[in-house]
């Protein structure tokens, strides 16, 4: 069956002759060639990215997750149905037909509207028609994008459900600690237990098993280059929420430090499943060494082994003085309780004086200077 353009090529002719001829054929090409791009946009692709989102749970449960995940049984998924991402690659690959089928550029002997308007010689209904071609496609990424980008949402949300929701209440329901404040606590502040028998924390584990399901069905529905983009701001975004709740609500012990490291590798592994930009992942993993170095090897590793402060080498010279000091301080032995006061350990106290720096613990912290972007600038 021919197409619509074809048709008209077919009544018309390609106005080759000029006159009239011309005008006519190149009129009814660019006037169909509109029809159908409103109509494949308004009345069909467009509709459906936006019932797309009717498929996304953005929210949630208000109750933590039952961890540890069956992983025999099929992964959480996040938020995100995978016959969301299914139809992402649909959409996409109707936007290519339309492209290869209707317009054909380049096409020769096609008999597609970018030949028979080459033919009619009328530059003006070629400029046209180009233009109404960009303006389609554009509504389609940008509609396209906003639905991706409230699946990232969702999984953001979700991520932070496992890690962080399912996370505390696993070391609660395990240490009887009741919600954890700024002073202490969490799901690192170990001192001993069965869980260094296992690879990674109840939590960490069950998010990477789901990420990798969802990671499936992401690759098969995006471009290598949109797939990027998409898994680096994951990892940006699983990175964050670490991060943040380890600044502002937890200890960490020289047990739990080991088990934090190895949650770090698995969510590290994860996120490089697609994408380059994941050094914040590497800052982070030289940043824990601090929880599991003695008080008194510190100041070789913050500033380098002839302990000169502005020699530019350890972690002050890579990461920065103040974020190095932010770290350290989630130690669970740089603090301790008397009289219901926390008070700095003495070994903090001398080593800050020694490094003659302020105890940034004091101030609040700007956590925006450690999300993963600025880090990664950073390092």
């Amino acid at each position: 069956p021919h197409s619509p353009a074809a048709r008209a090529r077919l009544m018309f002719g390609t106005g080759a002759g000029g006159g009239d001829l011309v005008d006519s054929t190149a009129r009814v090409v660019i006037t169909i060639f509109t029809q159908m791009c409103n109509f494949y946009g308004q009345s069909y692709l467009y509709p459906i990215l936006e019932s797309l989102t009717d498929m996304i749970n953005s929210h949630p449960p208000h109750s933590p997750p039952a961890l540890p995940f069956d992983e025999t049984a099929r992964p959480h998924d996040l938020g995100v149905d995978g016959k969301f991402w299914v139809c992402i690659e649909r959409i996409h690959s109707a936007a290519k037909s339309f492209e290869r089928e209707l317009w054909a550029e380049n096409r020769t002997g096609s008999m597609r509207v970018w030949e028979i308007l080459v033919h009619t010689r009328s530059q003006t209904s070629l400029t046209l028609a180009k233009d109404r071609r960009i303006r389609f496609f554009q509504e389609l990424e940008e509609r396209g994008e906003a639905v991706i980008l409230r699946a990232l949402d969702t999984l953001s949300a979700h991520i932070q459900w496992i890690l962080v929701t399912g996370g505390e209440s696993m070391s609660k329901t395990t240490t009887g600690n009741r919600l954890f404040a700024g002073s202490g606590g969490g799901p690192y502040d170990l001192r001993t237990g069965s869980i260094l028998d296992s690879t990674n924390s109840p939590a960490v584990k069950a998010l990477t098993f789901c990420l990798r399901s969802q990671f499936v069905h992401i690759q098969a529905a995006l471009t290598p280059q949109s797939l990027s983009k998409f898994w680096t701001a994951i990892s940006k975004r699983l990175f964050d929420i670490l991060v943040t709740r380890l600044l502002q609500n937890y200890t960490v012990s020289t047990v739990g430090a080991v088990v934090l490291s190895r949650d770090v590798e698995a969510l590290r592994s994860v996120s490089m499943l697609a994408g380059n930009d994941h050094s914040h992942w590497d800052t982070l993993r030289e940043l824990l060494t601090l929880y599991m170095t003695p008080p008194d090897s510190l100041k070789a590793m913050l500033v380098g082994a002839e302990g000169d402060i502005n020699s530019g080498k350890g972690l002050f010279g890579r990461i920065g003085k103040d974020q190095s000091i932010v770290f350290m301080s989630r130690r669970n032995d740089y603090r301790y309780k008397t009289n219901q006061v926390m008070k700095r350990s003495a070994w903090v106290i001398e080593l800050l004086q020694d490094l003659n720096m302020n105890d940034q613990v004091d101030t609040r912290i700007n956590i925006s200077l450690y999300c993963a972007e600025h880090i990664s600038e950073k390092s």
